[in-house]
């Protein structure tokens, strides 16, 4: 897991360094989901962006797909402006894990900003085309780490990616059944749109259900169920699995197998694990057709 021990913030970069985001960059098509404000290279393979978080739902410190968008957004921006993937690629996350601040909220009233710190421990290149970008990521609100994250991400060009995905390279976008969501207070949220899980036949058990309106999760039409839409499933479902015990993960480790359709049911699942006094760790699991497509391990205090 991503260490979290005190990592200072470095200086703030000159304002003639910076450069902005282009809402290209981060692969979205709603200007209002783009998290980023800025980014600037500091030395090669390493680099520091800011990020400005709107206010959590009531009740929440922080919420956690900001923090997963800030990821995202951050590793597809450097890789486009600074190491020239083209932006007609297909991107592939192959695994991401982070750790929280025990404690860590934002502001409930207001907007809130904050640094991002990213260090490239490893760049893949096939002649002068990126493929791949593992990458460390520090997330620093008033100069003190509230979250550090690890993730690759990887690159395939439409041609490879084309043969790769086969007949579900489109769908038909919108048009799958959506499944009732369960109550949201179980889910740790507030509002059905932002509930991915619908009941399932048995304790512990849930259909994802992929809401287009959810505009955090699924902001443009793409060929498969996205991966911050899994992590998200696995906090609703560790959450679901504990309810009514609140629980806010601060460890989290995921791991993509398989691309989960739109087309057809996939199935999530938690277990409850063994874990020492005052902690808790859920396993959960997505199927599709019999096939795992994604595990996240989620610990932390629960109460």
């Amino acid at each position: 897991m991503p260490d979290i021990t005190a990592v200072p913030c470095p200086p703030t970069s000159a304002a003639e360094g910076r450069k902005d985001i282009r809402k290209e960059y981060v692969h979205l098509g709603r200007s209002e989901m783009v998290l980023l404000t800025s980014w600037w290279q500091r030395e090669d393979g390493e680099f520091s962006l800011t990020a400005r978080w709107p206010a959590p739902a009531v009740g929440l410190g922080y919420d956690q797909r900001m923090l997963t968008q800030t990821v995202r957004q951050s590793g597809l921006t450097l890789a486009h402006a600074a190491y020239g993937a083209p932006l007609s690629d297909h991107t592939v996350l192959n695994y991401f894990d982070f750790t929280v601040a025990p404690g860590f909220e934002v502001p409930a009233d207001a907007p809130c900003d904050l640094a991002v710190e990213v260090t490239v421990k490893n760049a893949k290149t096939r002649g002068s085309r990126v493929i791949s970008l593992d990458m460390d990521f520090r997330i620093f609100r008033d100069g003190r780490m509230a979250a550090r994250a690890e993730s690759e991400f990887g690159w395939l060009s439409t041609r490879v990616y084309r043969r790769l995905r086969g007949e579900h390279f489109e769908v038909d976008w919108n048009g799958w059944p959506l499944p009732d969501p369960v109550e949201p207070r179980t889910v740790g949220r507030s509002a059905p749109v932002d509930v991915v899980l619908s009941a399932g036949d048995h304790p512990r058990h849930w259909q994802l259900r992929n809401d287009v309106d959810n505009a955090v999760l699924y902001d443009h039409p793409v060929d498969h169920v996205p991966g911050l839409a899994l992590m998200e499933a696995a906090h609703q479902a560790a959450n679901a699995a504990l309810y009514p015990v609140q629980f806010e993960p601060t460890t989290v480790t995921s791991a993509f197998e398989r691309y989960a359709e739109f087309d057809r049911p996939c199935w999530i699942e938690a277990e409850v694990l063994p874990a020492t006094p005052g902690e808790t760790s859920v396993l959960v699991t997505a199927t599709q057709d019999g096939e795992t497509v994604f595990r996240s391990r989620l610990g932390g205090p629960c109460g």
